[in-house]
């Protein structure tokens, strides 16, 4: 079995204005599980199947196609306005309006449907799956609503009314999913937890996959070190905090660098990883030695060139990212 997992976050700590909708983690990933051959686990296999498809359901058919795309719709309107509890005034110099959604959701609340058939049972989870199609359903509803409103530039034509009246509901549709998508992302990524377990299980003592068992190994460990960084702000982040936690995954990378072999796609992996590796000591060094951002890095972090700083937690994500899209193409 494989799991990967792309996340993407907005850098919320005292370098940034903190949003309405506070530091947000989007959750964006890659599914592609495959569940080992079962070997004598006396039915275990089964349960642990199902918890794969299940998790590939939430994942491919949900998190992937929608949370990035709703969360940016919401940080696109948000970047207009002077009071997003306001809301549009008319008085506003640059509109940028809001991004649509591709989809109407509908794909999704049927995963979840799906799922909720599945065995493993798991009731925290399929209860935070419900909410979040709920709140999707809804915030597809009301950006649709409004998407062309703002891309025809029709506020020009009626003194920005629509807008105005629409604001309170695409506001609340907006905070609703920001609430739901926490909660069902928080549940996935407990499932995703389990599911690289049963990998490692199934993988430790067999020589024929040890690279499996190391890929997965260094998703599981890049993964401790991008949750130290996502869950605490940058001022409190600590040198001796993040230190061990690289030094295992540099241990980890060098076995899968000897369990690599000849693998024609294994050096893709292999190098992502190191990127990564870099990207965390960048930033373990920049906290170590206090290295304050400049003024255009702090203006590039939290946005789509956040990831260009040195030592910021916007480039360790973004080489995540480029980690677990190579290991898609690893192909174990």
């Amino acid at each position: 079995m494989k799991r990967e997992r792309l996340i993407t976050f907005v850098f919320c700590a005292s370098l940034l204005l903190l949003a309405l909708l506070g530091c947000k983690m989007l959750g964006r990933r890659s599914a592609d599980l495959k569940t080992p051959g079962n070997r004598n686990d006396g039915g275990a296999g089964k349960s642990s199947e199902g918890l794969t498809q299940k998790t590939n359901l939430y994942i491919k058919e949900c998190l992937n196609k929608y949370s990035n795309t709703v969360m940016g719709s919401y940080q696109r309107y948000a970047s207009w306005l002077r009071d997003v509890e306001q809301g549009p005034t008319g008085k506003e110099s640059i509109v940028y309006g809001l991004y649509d959604v591709s989809g109407d959701g509908q794909d999704c609340v049927n995963a979840i449907e799906k799922a909720k058939t599945m065995q493993p049972s798991i009731a925290e989870a399929e209860n935070a799956a419900e909410g979040y199609s709920r709140a999707l359903t809804e915030a597809v509803k009301q950006i649709k609503a409004i998407y062309p409103y703002y891309n025809h530039e029709d506020y020009k034509d009626d003194g920005f009314q629509r807008g105005k009246d629409a604001h309170a509901a695409l506001l609340a549709a907006f905070k609703t999913f920001r609430q739901a998508n926490d909660n069902f992302d928080a549940q996935v990524d407990k499932l995703e937890d389990e599911v690289a377990q049963n990998d490692l299980q199934q993988y430790k003592d067999d020589p024929q996959h040890k690279y499996e068992y190391e890929v997965v190994n260094t998703g599981v460990k890049a993964k401790k070190i991008l949750h130290v960084v996502k869950q605490t702000e940058y001022a409190q982040l600590k040198a001796d905090e993040l230190q061990p936690l690289i030094e295992d995954f540099e241990q980890t990378l060098d076995s899968l660098k000897n369990a690599s072999g000849k693998r024609p796609m294994a050096g893709l992996y292999v190098s992502s990883c190191d990127s990564f590796l870099k990207a965390a000591k960048e930033l373990m060094r920049r906290v170590r030695d206090k290295k304050p951002f400049s003024g255009i890095e702090r203006s590039w972090i939290g946005t789509s060139s956040g990831w260009m700083v040195e030592g910021s937690p916007d480039k360790l994500v973004h080489q995540y990212n480029e980690m677990i899209q190579r290991r898609g193409m690893s192909r174990i």
